[in-house]
C-alpha cells in the first residue's frame, strides 16, 4: 500500500472520530448523567432532603391561618399542623404570603411548594393542580342580615335582582359562576373572604356567598348578620394541602403524614383548640345531615 493510499485512510477515520465526537456533544449523555433529576423535575421531597427547607404559600384564613398584626408571627389549624409534620421530617418551613386569586400561579411557576391555607379541592382547580388528602369538611354557606327571610335553600338564590357578593377565586366565586350565571354578582378582589359579607352589612348586597367557616365566624362577630345555610350548606367540600401535579412522591408524603397527624391525635387537638361553632366544619366521619 502507496503512502498516499495510508494517508486517505488515515482521514478518513480521523473524519470519522470527529464526526462521533460532534454527534455526542449535541445529543449524547454520560451513562450518569441520566440518574439526577434536574432542578426542575425534582421532587419537593427530594429538595427537602437536600436542603433541610419548605417553600411554603398561605393566605390569611382564621383560624386556619392567623397572623398576629404586631409580630406577623402565623398560627392557626393548618400552619401548626405543618410545623407538627416539619418537626416530625426534621425540616424548616420558609413562608411567603399569596392570595386566593393567585395561588394556583405560585405554585406553577415555583414560588412554592404547597399552599398550606386549607384550600378546598375543587374540579376547577384539579385542572391546573392537585390534592393531598382532606383533612376535613367545610361547607359553602351564605351570609344575610338577621332581620332578612327570603333565603332557606339554594332554589331562593335564583329571585330576580338579586345583588350576590363573593371573593375573586373562592368557592363561593366558583360556585355563583356554575349555579347562578344570570344573578348581579359582585366579584370583590380581597384576601379577606368575610369583605363580601361587610357588603350586606352596608346594603350594598343582599347576600354574600363564603365558606362555613368564615360565615359562622362573621355572625358570632356580628350580631346582625345571620349564617343562612349553616346546617345545610349549598356545597360541602373537602380541605387540605394543595400542591403542584406532576410530584406523586411530595403528595404521597403529604398522605402519609396527614395520616400520622390524624392516628396520633393531632389533628383532634388542633381541632379542639380553633374550631369557634359547630358549624364551621367538620371532621371525617361526621358529616352534616
Amino acid at each position: 500500500m502507496n503512502n498516499s493510499a495510508i494517508r486517505s485512510i488515515k482521514w478518513i477515520a480521523v473524519t470519522g472520530l470527529l464526526v462521533a465526537a460532534g454527534a455526542c456533544f449535541s445529543g449524547c449523555r454520560s451513562p450518569q448523567s441520566g440518574t439526577q433529576p434536574s432542578s426542575a423535575s425534582q421532587s419537593v421531597l427530594a429538595t427537602i432532603k437536600q436542603t433541610g427547607r419548605l417553600k411554603a404559600c398561605y393566605i390569611k384564613y382564621p383560624p386556619f391561618v392567623i397572623q398576629d398584626p404586631r409580630s406577623d408571627k402565623l398560627s392557626g389549624y393548618f400552619i401548626d399542623l405543618m410545623a407538627a409534620i416539619a418537626k416530625e421530617g426534621s425540616f424548616t418551613v420558609d413562608y411567603e404570603e399569596t392570595n386566593w386569586g393567585t395561588m394556583i400561579t405560585a405554585l406553577q411557576t415555583g414560588k412554592c411548594d404547597v399552599i398550606v391555607s386549607g384550600v378546598f379541592p375543587t374540579i376547577l382547580r384539579a385542572k391546573e393542580v392537585t390534592f393531598a388528602t382532606p383533612l376535613l369538611y367545610v361547607g359553602l354557606s351564605g351570609v344575610t342580615r338577621k332581620n332578612d327571610t327570603r333565603f332557606k335553600s339554594a332554589a331562593d338564590l335564583t329571585q330576580n335582582g338579586l345583588m350576590i357578593a363573593v371573593t375573586s377565586g373562592e368557592v363561593g366565586d366558583e360556585y355563583a359562576k356554575r349555579f347562578l350565571p344570570d344573578a348581579k354578582v359582585t366579584v370583590m378582589q380581597t384576601e379577606d373572604i368575610s369583605r363580601p359579607m361587610l357588603e350586606v352589612l352596608t346594603g350594598r348586597a343582599d347576600i354574600a356567598l363564603g365558606d362555613s367557616l368564615t360565615a359562622c365566624r362573621f355572625a358570632k362577630a356580628h350580631p346582625e348578620a345571620k349564617d343562612v345555610f349553616a346546617d345545610s350548606p349549598l356545597r360541602v367540600y373537602g380541605t387540605t394541602f394543595m400542591v403542584r401535579r406532576g410530584d406523586p412522591e411530595w403528595t404521597d408524603f403529604l398522605n402519609i403524614a396527614i395520616g400520622e397527624m390524624e392516628l396520633s391525635g393531632v389533628t383532634d387537638k388542633l381541632e379542639a383548640q380553633y374550631k369557634e361553632c359547630p358549624s364551621a366544619w367538620h371532621s371525617k366521619g361526621k358529616a352534616w345531615k
